[in-house]
Protein backbone atom coordinates (compact mmCIF):
# COMPACT_ATOMS: atom_id res chain seq x y z
CA UNK A 1 0.00 0.00 0.00
CA UNK A 2 1.43 3.42 -0.90
CA UNK A 3 1.35 6.24 1.94
CA UNK A 4 1.11 9.45 1.91
CA UNK A 5 4.32 11.86 2.02
CA UNK A 6 4.29 15.55 2.01
CA UNK A 7 7.15 18.01 0.69
CA UNK A 8 7.72 20.58 3.42
CA UNK A 9 9.21 22.61 1.24
CA UNK A 10 7.84 22.97 -2.51
CA UNK A 11 8.84 25.17 -5.23
CA UNK A 12 6.27 27.16 -6.69
CA UNK A 13 4.31 26.44 -9.50
CA UNK A 14 2.91 29.18 -11.71
CA UNK A 15 1.38 26.52 -14.22
CA UNK A 16 -1.08 25.49 -12.11
CA UNK A 17 -2.64 28.82 -10.86
CA UNK A 18 -5.75 28.27 -13.24
CA UNK A 19 -6.13 24.75 -12.37
CA UNK A 20 -9.92 23.55 -11.90
CA UNK A 21 -10.85 22.93 -8.31
CA UNK A 22 -11.93 19.39 -6.94
CA UNK A 23 -13.59 19.29 -3.60
CA UNK A 24 -13.75 15.99 -1.56
CA UNK A 25 -15.67 15.67 1.53
CA UNK A 26 -15.15 13.86 4.39
CA UNK A 27 -18.54 12.24 4.88
CA UNK A 28 -18.88 11.33 8.32
CA UNK A 29 -16.81 14.02 9.56
CA UNK A 30 -19.23 16.67 8.12
CA UNK A 31 -22.00 14.56 8.71
CA UNK A 32 -21.88 14.61 12.66
CA UNK A 33 -20.50 17.79 13.03
CA UNK A 34 -24.06 19.02 11.55
CA UNK A 35 -25.64 16.45 14.06
CA UNK A 36 -24.04 17.86 16.96
CA UNK A 37 -24.17 21.39 15.60
CA UNK A 38 -28.14 21.22 16.29
CA UNK A 39 -28.43 18.77 18.91
CA UNK A 40 -27.39 20.72 22.03
CA UNK A 41 -30.25 22.93 20.72
CA UNK A 42 -33.03 23.35 23.16
CA UNK A 43 -35.02 20.74 21.35
CA UNK A 44 -32.14 18.46 20.51
CA UNK A 45 -31.95 19.03 16.73
CA UNK A 46 -34.02 19.53 13.71
CA UNK A 47 -36.73 17.22 12.52
CA UNK A 48 -39.96 18.06 9.97
CA UNK A 49 -43.55 18.29 11.36
CA UNK A 50 -43.69 14.51 11.15
CA UNK A 51 -41.04 13.78 13.65
CA UNK A 52 -38.36 12.73 10.58
CA UNK A 53 -34.63 13.87 11.81
CA UNK A 54 -32.95 16.22 9.41
CA UNK A 55 -29.94 18.34 11.62
CA UNK A 56 -27.08 15.87 9.24
CA UNK A 57 -29.32 16.59 6.01
CA UNK A 58 -29.87 20.58 7.03
CA UNK A 59 -26.39 20.86 8.43
CA UNK A 60 -24.63 18.89 5.53
CA UNK A 61 -26.12 20.28 2.40
CA UNK A 62 -25.73 24.18 3.94
CA UNK A 63 -22.13 23.05 4.43
CA UNK A 64 -21.77 22.36 0.80
CA UNK A 65 -23.50 25.27 -0.76
CA UNK A 66 -21.17 28.12 1.35
CA UNK A 67 -17.74 26.34 0.65
CA UNK A 68 -19.44 25.59 -3.40
CA UNK A 69 -19.65 29.21 -3.28
CA UNK A 70 -16.72 30.29 -2.57
CA UNK A 71 -14.55 27.35 -3.95
CA UNK A 72 -16.26 27.55 -7.30
CA UNK A 73 -15.47 23.70 -8.11
CA UNK A 74 -15.44 21.40 -10.92
CA UNK A 75 -15.85 17.97 -9.43
CA UNK A 76 -17.09 17.20 -6.09
CA UNK A 77 -16.71 13.39 -4.25
CA UNK A 78 -17.89 12.42 -0.82
CA UNK A 79 -16.15 9.80 1.04
CA UNK A 80 -17.71 7.67 3.65
CA UNK A 81 -16.70 4.77 5.78
CA UNK A 82 -19.01 1.50 5.88
CA UNK A 83 -18.91 0.87 8.92
CA UNK A 84 -17.39 -2.49 8.16
CA UNK A 85 -13.71 -3.92 9.87
CA UNK A 86 -10.87 -2.78 8.60
CA UNK A 87 -7.38 -3.67 7.39
CA UNK A 88 -6.31 -1.24 10.68
CA UNK A 89 -8.88 -3.41 12.57
CA UNK A 90 -7.59 -6.72 11.41
CA UNK A 91 -3.88 -5.24 12.48
CA UNK A 92 -5.25 -3.97 16.09
CA UNK A 93 -8.39 -5.10 17.45
CA UNK A 94 -8.46 -2.12 19.98
CA UNK A 95 -8.35 0.00 16.73
CA UNK A 96 -11.42 2.63 17.08
CA UNK A 97 -12.80 0.42 20.04
CA UNK A 98 -13.60 3.02 22.64
CA UNK A 99 -15.74 5.26 20.38
CA UNK A 100 -19.14 5.70 21.60
CA UNK A 101 -22.06 4.23 19.77
CA UNK A 102 -23.55 5.96 17.45
CA UNK A 103 -26.69 8.30 18.29
CA UNK A 104 -30.42 6.66 17.33
CA UNK A 105 -31.78 9.12 15.35
CA UNK A 106 -28.33 9.64 12.93
CA UNK A 107 -29.02 6.52 11.80
CA UNK A 108 -32.08 7.37 9.55
CA UNK A 109 -30.92 10.99 9.32
CA UNK A 110 -27.51 9.43 7.32
CA UNK A 111 -29.99 7.00 5.28
CA UNK A 112 -31.89 10.13 4.37
CA UNK A 113 -28.31 11.98 3.33
CA UNK A 114 -27.74 9.38 0.96
CA UNK A 115 -30.76 9.94 -0.93
CA UNK A 116 -30.27 13.56 -0.66
CA UNK A 117 -27.12 13.27 -2.31
CA UNK A 118 -27.90 11.01 -4.87
CA UNK A 119 -30.97 13.16 -6.04
CA UNK A 120 -28.19 15.89 -6.38
CA UNK A 121 -26.51 13.66 -8.48
CA UNK A 122 -23.15 13.53 -6.41
CA UNK A 123 -20.08 10.90 -6.43
CA UNK A 124 -20.03 8.83 -3.19
CA UNK A 125 -17.22 6.68 -2.90
CA UNK A 126 -16.74 3.89 -0.59
CA UNK A 127 -14.22 1.13 -0.22
CA UNK A 128 -14.42 -2.57 1.37
CA UNK A 129 -11.56 -2.66 3.87
CA UNK A 130 -10.46 0.88 4.26
CA UNK A 131 -11.74 3.94 5.65
CA UNK A 132 -12.56 6.84 4.00
CA UNK A 133 -9.61 8.73 4.84
CA UNK A 134 -7.82 6.09 2.55
CA UNK A 135 -10.19 7.31 -0.26
CA UNK A 136 -9.76 10.11 0.07
CA UNK A 137 -6.03 10.29 0.21
CA UNK A 138 -6.23 7.85 -2.91
CA UNK A 139 -9.07 10.34 -4.78
CA UNK A 140 -7.00 13.37 -3.95
CA UNK A 141 -3.65 12.28 -5.49
CA UNK A 142 -5.45 11.11 -8.92
CA UNK A 143 -7.22 14.17 -8.99
CA UNK A 144 -4.20 16.46 -8.34
CA UNK A 145 -2.16 14.21 -11.32
CA UNK A 146 -4.99 14.45 -13.82
CA UNK A 147 -4.79 18.62 -13.39
CA UNK A 148 -7.23 19.61 -10.69
CA UNK A 149 -6.46 21.60 -7.78
CA UNK A 150 -7.72 19.64 -5.08
CA UNK A 151 -9.47 21.18 -1.12
CA UNK A 152 -10.58 18.63 1.56
CA UNK A 153 -13.38 19.83 3.72
CA UNK A 154 -13.20 17.78 7.18
CA UNK A 155 -12.62 18.77 10.56
CA UNK A 156 -10.21 15.80 11.05
CA UNK A 157 -6.98 16.51 11.69
CA UNK A 158 -5.49 12.98 10.57
CA UNK A 159 -6.21 14.65 6.91
CA UNK A 160 -3.53 17.28 7.64
CA UNK A 161 -0.82 14.43 6.44
CA UNK A 162 -2.74 14.84 2.88
CA UNK A 163 -1.48 18.17 2.29
CA UNK A 164 0.92 19.28 0.12
CA UNK A 165 1.43 22.28 -1.64
CA UNK A 166 3.21 21.17 -4.58
CA UNK A 167 0.66 18.69 -5.81
CA UNK A 168 -1.89 21.81 -4.87
CA UNK A 169 -3.55 19.32 -2.14
CA UNK A 170 -4.84 21.59 0.71
CA UNK A 171 -7.30 21.29 3.93
CA UNK A 172 -10.74 23.34 3.98
CA UNK A 173 -11.04 22.83 8.27
CA UNK A 174 -14.54 23.23 9.25
CA UNK A 175 -14.84 25.78 12.28
CA UNK A 176 -17.24 25.00 15.30
CA UNK A 177 -19.82 27.03 14.13
CA UNK A 178 -19.43 27.26 10.80
CA UNK A 179 -22.37 25.03 9.99
CA UNK A 180 -24.74 26.66 12.50
CA UNK A 181 -23.80 30.23 11.00
CA UNK A 182 -21.96 31.37 13.53
CA UNK A 183 -18.20 31.16 12.02
CA UNK A 184 -16.86 32.23 8.83
CA UNK A 185 -16.17 29.56 6.83
CA UNK A 186 -13.40 26.63 6.88
CA UNK A 187 -10.27 27.23 7.34
CA UNK A 188 -7.51 26.84 4.60
CA UNK A 189 -4.88 24.84 5.94
CA UNK A 190 -1.81 24.47 4.46
CA UNK A 191 2.10 24.19 5.66
CA UNK A 192 1.91 26.84 8.27
CA UNK A 193 -1.24 26.22 9.59
CA UNK A 194 -0.70 22.36 10.77
CA UNK A 195 2.71 23.62 11.57
CA UNK A 196 0.90 26.74 13.62
CA UNK A 197 -2.06 24.07 15.00
CA UNK A 198 0.10 21.19 15.94
CA UNK A 199 3.77 22.22 15.43
CA UNK A 200 4.54 19.70 13.17
CA UNK A 201 4.60 19.87 9.34
CA UNK A 202 2.08 18.01 7.51
CA UNK A 203 5.04 15.00 6.46
CA UNK A 204 5.34 14.37 10.17
CA UNK A 205 2.15 14.42 11.29
CA UNK A 206 2.00 10.23 11.14
CA UNK A 207 5.29 10.56 13.01
CA UNK A 208 3.62 12.73 15.43
CA UNK A 209 0.35 10.14 16.26
CA UNK A 210 3.55 7.31 16.57
CA UNK A 211 4.91 9.00 18.99
CA UNK A 212 1.93 10.36 21.41
CA UNK A 213 -1.12 8.87 20.15
CA UNK A 214 -4.07 9.38 19.44
CA UNK A 215 -6.93 8.90 21.95
CA UNK A 216 -9.90 9.23 19.64
CA UNK A 217 -9.01 6.20 17.24
CA UNK A 218 -7.27 4.64 20.07
CA UNK A 219 -3.71 5.00 18.59
CA UNK A 220 -1.15 4.06 21.77
CA UNK A 221 1.81 5.79 20.49
CA UNK A 222 4.93 6.27 22.92
CA UNK A 223 3.89 5.28 26.39
CA UNK A 224 4.77 8.18 28.22
CA UNK A 225 5.78 10.49 25.32
CA UNK A 226 3.09 13.10 25.07
CA UNK A 227 2.75 15.65 22.24
CA UNK A 228 5.05 18.37 23.72
CA UNK A 229 8.19 16.10 23.71
CA UNK A 230 6.75 14.15 20.41
CA UNK A 231 7.12 17.66 18.61
CA UNK A 232 10.92 18.38 20.23
CA UNK A 233 11.78 15.19 18.84
CA UNK A 234 10.71 15.78 15.81
CA UNK A 235 11.88 19.09 15.42
CA UNK A 236 15.34 17.78 16.19
CA UNK A 237 15.10 14.11 14.06
CA UNK A 238 12.70 14.75 11.80
CA UNK A 239 11.17 11.47 11.73
CA UNK A 240 10.68 8.16 13.58
CA UNK A 241 12.95 6.28 11.53
CA UNK A 242 15.60 8.49 12.60
CA UNK A 243 14.73 9.07 16.01
CA UNK A 244 15.39 5.44 16.58
CA UNK A 245 18.92 5.54 14.45
CA UNK A 246 19.81 8.67 17.09
CA UNK A 247 18.37 6.53 19.91
CA UNK A 248 22.00 6.95 21.51
CA UNK A 249 21.81 10.61 20.89
CA UNK A 250 19.12 10.86 23.06
CA UNK A 251 19.41 10.90 27.18
CA UNK A 252 17.56 9.89 29.84
CA UNK A 253 13.61 8.99 30.66
CA UNK A 254 13.06 9.67 27.20
CA UNK A 255 15.74 7.59 25.80
CA UNK A 256 13.99 4.70 28.05
CA UNK A 257 10.28 5.37 27.21
CA UNK A 258 11.61 5.05 23.27
CA UNK A 259 13.47 1.72 23.74
CA UNK A 260 10.85 0.37 25.30
CA UNK A 261 7.91 1.88 23.36
CA UNK A 262 9.25 1.13 19.63
CA UNK A 263 6.92 -1.78 18.59
CA UNK A 264 4.34 0.24 19.94
CA UNK A 265 5.17 3.58 17.41
CA UNK A 266 5.79 1.50 14.31
CA UNK A 267 2.39 0.24 15.12
CA UNK A 268 0.83 3.42 15.62
CA UNK A 269 2.44 4.12 12.82
CA UNK A 270 1.04 1.87 10.76
CA UNK A 271 -2.74 2.61 12.11
CA UNK A 272 -2.21 6.16 11.63
CA UNK A 273 -0.79 6.24 8.23
CA UNK A 274 -3.55 7.04 5.24
CA UNK A 275 -3.15 4.67 2.40
CA UNK A 276 -3.26 6.29 -1.13
CA UNK A 277 -3.52 3.45 -3.74
CA UNK A 278 -7.00 2.50 -2.70
CA UNK A 279 -8.36 -0.01 -5.53
CA UNK A 280 -11.17 2.80 -6.49
CA UNK A 281 -13.51 1.84 -9.64
CA UNK A 282 -14.49 5.45 -10.32
CA UNK A 283 -12.84 7.38 -13.12
CA UNK A 284 -12.91 11.36 -11.94
CA UNK A 285 -14.89 12.20 -15.30
CA UNK A 286 -18.14 10.56 -13.33
CA UNK A 287 -17.02 13.50 -10.64
CA UNK A 288 -17.86 16.25 -12.54
CA UNK A 289 -20.96 18.53 -11.53
CA UNK A 290 -23.36 17.83 -14.10
CA UNK A 291 -26.62 19.22 -12.38
CA UNK A 292 -29.61 16.52 -11.49
CA UNK A 293 -32.80 15.55 -12.34
CA UNK A 294 -34.96 17.78 -10.29
CA UNK A 295 -38.16 15.57 -10.62
CA UNK A 296 -35.80 13.51 -8.62
CA UNK A 297 -34.85 16.20 -6.18
CA UNK A 298 -37.45 18.28 -5.54
CA UNK A 299 -39.63 15.39 -3.67
CA UNK A 300 -37.04 14.86 -1.83
CA UNK A 301 -36.88 18.07 -0.62
CA UNK A 302 -40.14 18.06 -0.03
CA UNK A 303 -40.09 14.96 2.05
CA UNK A 304 -37.59 16.54 4.64
CA UNK A 305 -39.34 19.79 4.20
CA UNK A 306 -36.68 22.17 3.29
CA UNK A 307 -38.77 24.82 1.96
CA UNK A 308 -35.91 27.26 1.38
CA UNK A 309 -34.16 25.01 -0.87
CA UNK A 310 -37.10 23.97 -2.51
CA UNK A 311 -37.40 27.90 -3.52
CA UNK A 312 -34.04 27.70 -4.88
CA UNK A 313 -33.74 24.82 -7.05
CA UNK A 314 -32.94 26.61 -10.18
CA UNK A 315 -29.57 28.15 -7.94
CA UNK A 316 -28.99 24.43 -6.76
CA UNK A 317 -29.28 23.33 -10.20
CA UNK A 318 -26.78 26.03 -11.19
CA UNK A 319 -24.46 25.22 -8.11
CA UNK A 320 -23.90 21.62 -8.81
CA UNK A 321 -22.97 22.30 -12.64
CA UNK A 322 -26.78 21.93 -14.47
CA UNK A 323 -28.58 24.28 -16.74
CA UNK A 324 -30.57 26.68 -15.06
CA UNK A 325 -34.51 27.22 -16.03
CA UNK A 326 -36.17 30.42 -17.05
CA UNK A 327 -38.18 30.67 -13.87
CA UNK A 328 -38.95 34.68 -14.15
CA UNK A 329 -39.66 35.82 -10.77
CA UNK A 330 -40.97 32.78 -9.22
CA UNK A 331 -37.41 31.24 -7.35
CA UNK A 332 -36.24 33.64 -4.44
CA UNK A 333 -32.50 34.42 -5.62
CA UNK A 334 -31.51 35.25 -2.17
CA UNK A 335 -28.49 33.17 -1.05
CA UNK A 336 -29.66 32.03 2.53
CA UNK A 337 -31.40 29.09 3.53
CA UNK A 338 -33.74 29.11 6.56
CA UNK A 339 -34.06 26.29 8.85
CA UNK A 340 -36.10 23.81 7.90
CA UNK A 341 -38.65 23.60 10.33
CA UNK A 342 -40.29 26.31 13.09
CA UNK A 343 -40.39 24.14 16.16
CA UNK A 344 -36.70 24.24 16.36
CA UNK A 345 -34.88 26.94 19.12
CA UNK A 346 -31.22 27.13 18.80
CA UNK A 347 -29.04 27.57 21.84
CA UNK A 348 -29.09 31.50 22.46
CA UNK A 349 -24.99 30.68 23.24
CA UNK A 350 -24.98 29.57 19.35
CA UNK A 351 -26.98 31.51 17.38
CA UNK A 352 -28.57 35.27 16.41
CA UNK A 353 -26.57 37.38 18.56
CA UNK A 354 -23.50 39.37 17.15
CA UNK A 355 -21.06 41.30 18.88
CA UNK A 356 -22.56 44.31 19.27
CA UNK A 357 -26.04 42.95 20.66
CA UNK A 358 -23.81 41.32 23.23
CA UNK A 359 -21.64 44.41 24.18
CA UNK A 360 -25.17 46.37 24.28
CA UNK A 361 -26.93 43.66 26.53
CA UNK A 362 -24.14 43.54 28.96
CA UNK A 363 -24.57 47.52 29.57
CA UNK A 364 -27.84 47.05 30.36
CA UNK A 365 -28.02 44.55 33.15
CA UNK A 366 -25.95 42.47 34.90
CA UNK A 367 -25.93 39.00 35.44
CA UNK A 368 -28.05 38.09 38.60
CA UNK A 369 -26.10 34.86 39.28
CA UNK A 370 -22.49 34.78 41.22
CA UNK A 371 -21.28 31.49 40.28
CA UNK A 372 -17.97 29.95 42.79
CA UNK A 373 -15.29 29.92 40.63
CA UNK A 374 -12.70 26.48 41.38
CA UNK A 375 -9.44 27.75 40.32
CA UNK A 376 -7.32 26.21 43.42
CA UNK A 377 -7.25 22.55 44.80
CA UNK A 378 -8.24 23.70 48.24
CA UNK A 379 -11.80 25.02 46.89
CA UNK A 380 -11.88 21.94 44.73
CA UNK A 381 -11.86 19.83 47.60
CA UNK A 382 -14.46 21.91 49.19
CA UNK A 383 -17.01 21.67 46.40
CA UNK A 384 -16.40 18.02 46.56
CA UNK A 385 -17.30 17.76 50.05
CA UNK A 386 -20.55 19.99 49.64
CA UNK A 387 -21.83 18.14 46.50
CA UNK A 388 -21.37 14.66 47.87
CA UNK A 389 -24.16 15.83 50.77
CA UNK A 390 -26.43 15.77 47.33
CA UNK A 391 -28.43 12.56 47.65
CA UNK A 392 -31.74 13.09 47.66
CA UNK A 393 -33.45 12.62 44.50
CA UNK A 394 -36.42 15.49 44.93
CA UNK A 395 -32.91 17.83 44.93
CA UNK A 396 -30.28 16.70 42.60
CA UNK A 397 -27.92 18.73 41.08
CA UNK A 398 -27.67 20.28 37.89
CA UNK A 399 -24.59 20.00 35.44
CA UNK A 400 -22.98 21.02 32.23
CA UNK A 401 -19.55 20.52 30.13
CA UNK A 402 -18.05 23.46 28.26
CA UNK A 403 -16.54 22.48 25.24
CA UNK A 404 -14.26 23.62 22.36
CA UNK A 405 -16.71 21.50 20.12
CA UNK A 406 -20.03 20.26 19.35
CA UNK A 407 -18.87 16.92 17.97
CA UNK A 408 -17.96 15.24 21.24
CA UNK A 409 -14.88 12.73 19.37
CA UNK A 410 -13.30 16.31 18.48
CA UNK A 411 -14.16 18.25 21.75
CA UNK A 412 -11.72 19.77 24.22
CA UNK A 413 -13.16 20.15 27.72
CA UNK A 414 -12.95 23.63 28.77
CA UNK A 415 -15.05 23.86 32.18
CA UNK A 416 -17.63 22.19 33.79
CA UNK A 417 -20.74 23.73 35.94
CA UNK A 418 -23.16 22.64 38.39
CA UNK A 419 -25.73 24.28 40.46
CA UNK A 420 -27.27 22.53 43.35
CA UNK A 421 -29.38 25.30 44.34
CA UNK A 422 -32.01 28.36 44.05
CA UNK A 423 -29.84 30.73 45.26
CA UNK A 424 -27.61 33.11 43.29
CA UNK A 425 -24.69 31.77 44.53
CA UNK A 426 -25.43 28.13 44.55
CA UNK A 427 -23.28 27.07 41.42
CA UNK A 428 -20.02 26.54 40.80
CA UNK A 429 -17.02 26.31 37.36
CA UNK A 430 -14.44 24.74 37.12
CA UNK A 431 -12.24 26.20 34.45
CA UNK A 432 -10.04 23.34 33.01
CA UNK A 433 -8.92 24.60 29.15
CA UNK A 434 -9.32 28.61 29.27
CA UNK A 435 -7.05 30.33 26.90
CA UNK A 436 -6.96 32.79 29.50
CA UNK A 437 -6.79 32.97 33.46
CA UNK A 438 -6.49 30.07 35.69
CA UNK A 439 -6.99 26.42 34.99
CA UNK A 440 -6.89 23.49 37.55
CA UNK A 441 -5.46 20.63 36.02
CA UNK A 442 -8.13 18.28 33.49
CA UNK A 443 -6.42 15.40 35.13
CA UNK A 444 -7.37 15.93 38.76
CA UNK A 445 -10.62 17.76 38.17
CA UNK A 446 -11.92 14.26 36.40
CA UNK A 447 -10.43 12.09 39.27
CA UNK A 448 -11.63 14.42 41.78
CA UNK A 449 -15.57 14.35 40.59
CA UNK A 450 -15.28 10.79 39.23
CA UNK A 451 -16.83 9.47 42.75
CA UNK A 452 -19.77 11.60 41.81
CA UNK A 453 -20.11 11.88 38.47
CA UNK A 454 -19.97 7.67 37.92
CA UNK A 455 -22.43 7.12 40.91
CA UNK A 456 -26.19 6.58 41.25
CA UNK A 457 -25.70 7.29 44.64
CA UNK A 458 -25.77 10.94 43.42
CA UNK A 459 -28.34 12.29 41.03
CA UNK A 460 -28.32 14.69 38.80
CA UNK A 461 -29.76 16.96 35.84
CA UNK A 462 -28.95 17.84 32.81
CA UNK A 463 -29.82 19.68 29.25
CA UNK A 464 -29.28 17.03 26.64
CA UNK A 465 -27.58 14.69 28.69
CA UNK A 466 -26.46 12.35 25.55
CA UNK A 467 -24.13 15.15 24.32
CA UNK A 468 -22.88 15.76 28.01
CA UNK A 469 -22.51 12.12 28.30
CA UNK A 470 -20.14 11.47 25.03
CA UNK A 471 -17.89 14.38 25.98
CA UNK A 472 -17.63 12.65 29.31
CA UNK A 473 -16.86 9.31 27.82
CA UNK A 474 -14.25 10.54 25.74
CA UNK A 475 -12.33 12.00 29.07
CA UNK A 476 -12.70 8.56 30.52
CA UNK A 477 -16.15 9.29 32.91
CA UNK A 478 -18.79 7.17 32.55
CA UNK A 479 -21.88 9.52 33.63
CA UNK A 480 -24.41 7.42 35.83
CA UNK A 481 -27.25 8.72 38.08
CA UNK A 482 -29.37 11.49 35.90
CA UNK A 483 -32.46 11.33 36.57
CA UNK A 484 -33.84 14.25 34.53
CA UNK A 485 -33.05 15.76 31.52
CA UNK A 486 -34.58 19.50 30.82
CA UNK A 487 -34.85 18.76 27.22
CA UNK A 488 -36.60 15.11 27.50
CA UNK A 489 -38.97 16.85 29.43
CA UNK A 490 -39.42 19.55 27.26
CA UNK A 491 -41.07 16.96 24.56
CA UNK A 492 -44.25 16.78 26.82
CA UNK A 493 -44.93 19.72 27.98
Amino acid sequence: MTQAVSNPNPAPDSSNAERPTFILVDGHSLAFRSYFAFAKGRDGGLRTTTGIPTSVCFGFLKALLEVMATQQPEAMAIAFDLGLPTFRHEADDTYKADRPGTPEDFIPDMKNLHELLAGLNVEVVTAPGYEADDVLGTLALKASAAGFRVKILTGDRDLFQLIDLQQEIGVLYLSKTFIQGGGTGPTDFGVEQVKEKLGVLPSQVVDFKALCGDKSDNIPGVKGIGEKTAVQLLESYNDLDNIYASIDRIKGATKKKLEEGKESAYHSRHLAQIVVDVPLEINLEECKLKGFDRTVLEPILEKLEFKSFLGKVNQLQQRFGGAAEELGDKEDKEDNYQLPTTNYQPDDDLWFFTAADTEANQKQSLSPIQPQIIDTAAKLTQLVEHLQTFTDSATPVAWDTETTDLEPRDAQLVGIGCCWGDEATDMAYIPIGHAAGANLDRATVLEALRPILESDRYPKALQNTKFDRLVLRFQGINLAGVIFDSMLASYVL
